[in-house]
């Protein structure tokens, strides 16, 4: 395609610009300009090794050494995440080796229109700005274009609580509803969601990959996993655009330990049963219970968004769900040792929280800082300062 694109004279546009190298670019905040300029338009591709024939047409496609080429592209990357904000999703770059020219490579940047939109750059000394590619040149957004760019990005925002709401509530048939049993629930979503023509096969007479892949993550905590421990049936069942991992009783279609569903859009819906074994007062909830569901929650929906493709921001939702009040418990030293106020029985709200997918899928400190997020939501609802652990 370049060559022929260099045979034709192919001039840029706004979805395409040639760079011959990028010594001709040195200073960094002009490459993150023209990341974000694409991703706040229509997307588009920068290839750097590509001579214009003068009138901003491709001429020759030479390419840079091989060394070099690996570490600009190393050097892109770096500069999109650290000088563009917020991080532009399935931001992607790679390297085409030339076979005419062996040792010489041209590096490709491949920026998607973002759903992130409006993405700012560091500009002059304590200024941001938000660039946006127009034809061939890039130009500076104006106030009526980031007011009607913050909106779609808030209706985006709006739109995903309501999925969040809508997968959470799909579960309420499947979990059983006992008295003083509560339930903890995760749901997620991507803002890059993944095609679901790539959806594996699903075998149930042998356990998931995906979910294989969701307890290996497990494993790397230094806690015990509470989905470990509740979940042991890794065979899925078969739902609509979903596998589904549960261990219902028969005939009800119900849980008590465990109900988990991965949406092959990279979406994900998970609820564990953390309750005290305590049969007096008010329903219990005890803090390490409550922190191992939600952490492993967060990490199974994680590495399910990323395994299946999704891309952009996380978006969390988190809570716990029971027929009446719950109690929160700080069991630090002895059992129960220090018990909260059974006035402070409260429901408790959903908390919110979000986190660029790679960063999750990267780290698991990266998972634990996002579940601790939505801990400290949910557990200042009982007016305790101190319930989670140091």
């Amino acid at each position: 395609m370049l060559d022929q694109a260099a045979a034709i004279g192919l001039g840029e546009a706004e979805d395409l610009d040639w760079k011959l190298d990028a010594d001709e670019v040195k200073d960094n905040r002009e490459h993150a300009k023209d990341f974000a300029a694409l991703a706040n338009a229509q997307g588009g591709i920068i290839v750097t090794g590509v001579a214009e024939n003068g009138t901003g047409g491709a001429d020759t496609v030479v390419g840079v050494e091989d060394p070099r080429a690996r570490a600009l592209a190393d050097r892109f990357r770096g500069i999109a995440n650290s000088m563009v904000r917020p991080f532009i999703p399935a931001f992607t770059v790679y390297t085409v080796p030339l076979p005419s020219t062996p040792g010489r490579s041209v590096v490709v940047v491949q920026v998607p229109r973002s759903p992130e939109s409006p993405h700012l750059v560091p500009w002059d000394k304590d200024s941001w700005r938000y660039p946006k590619r127009v034809g061939a040149d890039t130009v500076w957004l104006g106030e009526s274009e980031m007011e009607a760019a913050y909106r779609r990005r808030f209706a985006a925002r709006r739109d995903a609580e309501v999925r969040l709401e809508e997968l959470a509530a799909r579960l309420d048939p499947h979990l059983a509803g006992e008295a003083r049993r509560v339930w903890v629930v995760v749901t997620a979503v991507c803002s890059v969601p993944a095609p679901y023509d790539t959806a594996p096969v699903i075998d149930t007479r042998s356990a998931d990959p995906g979910m294989t892949e969701i307890f290996r993550a497990l494993s790397e905590s230094e806690d015990a996993s509470f989905l470990r421990h509740r979940l042991t049936q890794l065979a899925p069942r078969v739902g609509l655009r979903r596998t589904v991992f549960t261990e219902s009783r028969p005939y009800t279609g119900q849980c008590d330990r465990a109900y988990i569903e991965l949406h092959h859009d990279g979406s994900f819906a998970g609820a564990l049963q953390a309750t005290s074994a305590l049969q007096h007062g008010p329903t219990l909830l005890p803090r390490l219970d409550f922190e191992s569901t939600v952490r492993d929650l967060v990490t199974a929906a994680a590495v399910h968004a990323h395994r299946r493709g999704g891309d952009g921001m996380l978006q969390l939702r988190a809570t716990a769900v029971t027929e009446g009040g719950v109690m929160a418990l700080a069991n630090r030293g002895s059992q129960y040792d220090k018990q909260v106020d059974g006035s402070l029985a409260v429901h408790p709200e959903p908390a919110l929280t979000e986190a660029p997918l790679q960063d999750l899928a990267a780290s698991p400190t990266g998972r634990r800082t996002a579940a601790t997020r939505l801990l400290l939501d949910l557990t200042h609802q009982f007016a305790v300062e101190d319930l989670l652990a140091p």
